[in-house]
């Protein structure tokens, strides 16, 4: 049995990051974010989501990304009543089992970045999006798509991000980038976490 490689990202490797004047220039000149946090609160404005919604809104995330989203595998009555439930989930603050998950990931192109994003749509509170660039970041550098698009990965990410979102370093780094971009006023932690992560450095 192979072993898995461990995350070389740290908490403390984090914050030196955090702390770069190159990542701080990038957040506080990054004019996106303004266009990403519209395509949230759209996402926001519906309690529940229907079967058109959910498309749309999968459509919409895609447009952020390099991949084109082309045909949403086809799901039965029961499958996509699952489906919207899991995203119910996720939109009242619950968190996804893997085998939730998976069903996002069936939904999101079969793609976990995708389903990443998706889930970040519906509660950035929550849900941080997994990419290339974050994956290389924390993970390790030169990092394989196959190494890095899995459940399994994005789920290790994910708790590894809350715990340090718990810190009071970490938490008081996010205070500072977000006044450092009127446009992430209401961002929480868990998106400057990985925002730290996405710049380059």
């Amino acid at each position: 049995m192979v072993k898995k490689r461990a995350p070389e990202m740290t908490q403390a490797r984090w914050l030196v990051r955090a702390q770069s004047a190159q990542v701080r220039g990038q957040i506080t000149t990054d004019q996106t974010q303004e266009d990403f946090q519209a395509i949230i609160h759209v996402a926001a404005r519906r309690q529940i989501l229907d079967w058109e919604e959910a498309v749309a809104l999968l459509h919409m995330v895609y447009g952020w990304m390099p991949t084109m989203l082309r045909t949403i595998d086809p799901h039965t009555p029961a499958q996509r009543s699952q489906l919207l439930a899991h995203l119910q989930k996720v939109k009242t603050g619950g968190i996804l089992t893997a085998t939730e998950l998976a069903n996002v990931k069936r939904f999101a192109n079969r793609s976990v970045v995708g389903a990443s994003k998706l889930l970040h749509v519906l509660n950035p509170a929550n849900y941080v999006i997994w990419d290339s660039r974050v994956a290389e970041a924390f993970l390790w550098s030169g990092v394989t798509l196959v190494a890095y698009s899995t459940i399994d990965r994005y789920m290790e990410y994910l708790e590894v991000l809350r715990q340090w979102a718990m810190d009071s370093d970490v938490i008081r780094e996010c205070a500072a980038l977000r006044q450092s971009n009127p446009m992430l006023a209401a961002s929480g932690d868990l998106r400057l976490i990985e925002l730290v992560l996405f710049c380059k450095s």
